[in-house]
């Protein structure tokens, strides 16, 4: 767990975040029992609404305000990752725009703290990278750029420590990016892909060594790629990945054999008892 002190606060946030600290009085005295946060991206995800519910004593679902801002941090989660040996595809930080890569083509070009994959480009040939970084700069001060993984897009769930069924994403368009997510009708899903026993507990044996690491706790889903070779690329974890009905991690609980509801309290209900 991770204590939040209230004088060393202000440093966890940046000045236009000063909004939720002056929240915190108000937090207190209406005394929630538990707050059930569900803002997927951004300053649900990032941490600073987790800083703000610890420092207001406030039990909340998810990850604590630690491991929050360490997975938004698609850099310094690689690096990390790394060193418990779940591999990752080659990788290199950036904060200004460049031409050329030191990373060999196929890349992915992204947002280092972005989320729902904005400002993400493919570059599968060898040309001028100089427009595909000014974009990811928008939504970031930091981008990286990495080794494209040919193959198969691979989400493994994780709820109250127990890992659920894989789901295997298949973008019409060939990229999982924000308008293949949130586009009507644009994916289909795969649930317990035949990929084979052991490749299957091998990249659920690896989500739960980054779940560890990363200090994840309640509920959360971990993305790979799967190559040809069956070799299992960690891209990222999601420490509060979408919770809609439609979601990919209700879908892997409900092919488990839970619903919705029982989702929703059997998260509350792991937090609560901790």
């Amino acid at each position: 767990s991770v204590s939040i002190e209230n004088q060393n606060f202000e440093e966890l946030v940046k000045l236009n975040d000063q909004y939720f600290l002056k929240q915190i009085d108000w937090i207190k005295s209406e005394k929630f029992d538990i707050v059930f946060n569900t803002l997927h991206g951004g300053n649900g995800e990032n941490g600073i609404i987790s800083a703000v519910l610890e420092m207001a004593k406030i039990p909340f679902t998810g990850s604590g305000y630690m491991a929050s801002s360490i997975a938004m941090d698609k850099f310094r989660t690689k690096k990390i990752i790394e060193s418990v040996g779940v591999i990752t595809p080659t990788f290199a930080l950036y904060d200004s725009p460049i031409e050329l890569s030191s990373i060999p083509f196929p890349l992915v070009i992204k947002p280092n703290t972005g989320g729902s994959s904005v400002g993400l480009s493919i570059v599968k040939e060898k040309k001028n990278i100089l427009e595909e970084t000014k974009l990811a700069l928008k939504y970031s001060d930091e981008y990286i750029i990495e080794e494209f993984i040919p193959g198969r897009e691979i989400t493994a769930s994780i709820v109250a420590n127990k890992s659920y069924p894989l789901i295997e994403i298949v973008s019409k368009s060939g990229i999982y990016d924000y308008e293949s997510k949130y586009g009507h009708g644009m994916n289909d899903y795969i649930l317990a892909p035949e990929i084979g026993e052991q490749v299957t507990e091998k990249i659920k044996s690896d989500a739960k060594k980054v779940w560890d690491i990363l200090g994840m706790k309640n509920y959360g889903r971990i993305d790979f790629r799967l190559n040809d070779k069956n070799e299992a690329f960690c891209l990222e974890a999601n420490t509060l990945p979408g919770m809609t009905d439609s979601s990919l991690l209700p879908k892997a609980v409900r092919y488990a054999g839970m619903d919705f509801s029982e989702l929703v309290e059997k998260i509350i209900e792991d937090k609560l008892k901790k």
